[in-house]
């Protein structure tokens, strides 16, 4: 180990290990606080600058630029929908916040794949999210034993009180973008060749998954747990195999007797559909609200700005009485919805236009299967970019599965 360590570090200069060293930093860093994760962010960007050359970094960019320019007119919404606004300090605040989704990319598109070792990136993200995990439930443990009567709270494990945003409450995050986190790393043991000798013990494998699979039925995320079944039905559908089938069966029965201990989560699912098949989501009548108001305001082509779509929201809220969503200013929980509205079919076409980018330049191979299925699920029911977290998830799994699975299928 001692001479497999010196190896590494005579054979390589400093700044590419500082690079590489970041680079997993920043990824296990994704599940825990925003501050340290946008501190890590910056020693990876740092890292990356001393570490390429002007020239270098342009033709490497060149390679990927069709990537990088419909990211950066992602960008320009932001920017547009701030000189439609007549409220500006929301528009500016976002405005910051998105600037990622230029950075971020720059850095990793001006890169060649052979830079990025995903087997070890996705060991660096499980270890950070059992990392968090860890942290959550530690948290939720003192919480029971310093209890009166912890015996009786200790049940509660499975309710409303430690599941949801309580669950991740000390990381001071959001279930669902948690969730889909986990849902990107589950997959990624399943699905990935790298890991391949990793499966061939069921028994220490199932193990190995168990703590990330309870931990995503505690976020009680309802889109986390689509996305996962999803995704595992694509994946038999594009190779039909009996045990494939099995393990889906397997998977639902999970879900479905989870669901049912963890009542929140099953209460939540249930909120969905209801038994006549009526759509019950409380989102969809909301969205309905939004739309009706928006029809009003005339302002299909260019929208009304994203410092101004909070304020339709609220108003559409309180107009058909959702006292909750009004209280709590809730945006509109669909990123396709929200550029509609802040930036109009313009807005909407780019965002359409960045997923087929996405699309076309992979192929879906290996995990873009899987991220592009989350992305276009997740967009539905939340706004992605509506806190950092969800714009540093985007911008660095899209740009970095463009890089791997772009031009040649590769192993990764």
């Amino acid at each position: 180990m001692i001479k497999g360590i010196k190896s590494y570090w005579n054979n390589k200069s400093i700044w590419r290990i500082l690079f590489e060293i970041s680079t997993y930093l920043f990824v296990a860093t994704l599940p825990l606080w925003d501050k340290l994760n946008t501190l890590v962010l910056w020693l990876f960007v740092a890292s990356s600058i001393f570490l390429l050359k002007p020239r270098e970094r342009l033709e490497n960019l060149k390679q990927n630029k069709t990537a990088f320019m419909g990211l950066f007119a992602l960008y320009l919404l932001f920017i547009i929908g701030w000189l439609l606004s007549t409220e500006t300090k929301d528009a500016l605040r976002d405005m910051e916040r998105t600037l990622t989704l230029v950075i971020i990319p720059l850095i990793l598109l001006s890169h060649k794949r052979e830079d990025f070792n995903l087997k070890k990136m996705y060991v660096a993200f499980g270890v950070g999210l059992f990392t968090a995990m860890v942290i959550c439930w530690a948290v939720i443990i003192e919480s029971i034993l310093t209890n009166a009567t912890p015996w009786v709270q200790a049940g509660y494990f499975f309710k409303w009180v430690y599941n949801g945003w309580n669950a991740v409450a000390p990381l001071e995050g959001h279930p669902s973008y948690f969730a889909v986190m986990l849902v990107i790393f589950i997959v990624g043991l399943i699905r990935m060749p790298a890991f391949k000798n990793v499966r061939k013990n069921k028994f220490k494998f199932i193990l190995l998954l168990a703590p990330f699979f309870l931990f995503l039925i505690e976020t009680s995320s309802r889109i986390g747990v689509i996305c996962l079944v999803v995704i595992a039905v694509v994946t038999i559908f594009k190779k039909l195999e009996i045990k494939r089938i099995f393990y889906v069966i397997g998977l639902l029965i999970a879900l479905a007797i989870l669901s049912l201990k963890f009542d929140y989560l099953g209460s939540k699912m249930s909120q969905i559909v209801d038994s006549k098949g009526n759509i019950t989501l409380d989102r969809y009548d909301r969205w309905g609200a939004i739309l009706t108001d928006f029809k009003v305001r005339e302002s299909w082509i260019f929208g009304i700005g994203t410092g101004d779509s909070q304020e339709l929201y609220n108003i559409a809220y309180s107009k058909n009485g959702f006292m909750v969503a009004l209280k709590n200013e809730y945006n509109a929980h669909s990123q396709y919805l929200e550029f509609l509205i802040s930036n109009g079919m313009l807005g909407l076409l780019v965002y359409l236009g960045v997923l087929f980018i996405f699309f076309k330049k992979t192929r879906l191979k290996g995990e873009a299967l899987s991220l592009f299925i989350i992305i276009v699920l997740f967009s539905g029911s939340e706004t992605i970019f509506g806190i950092s977290k969800g714009v540093f998830i985007f911008a660095f799994f899209y740009a970095l599965f463009i890089l791997l699975y772009s031009k040649r299928a590769v192993n990764v």
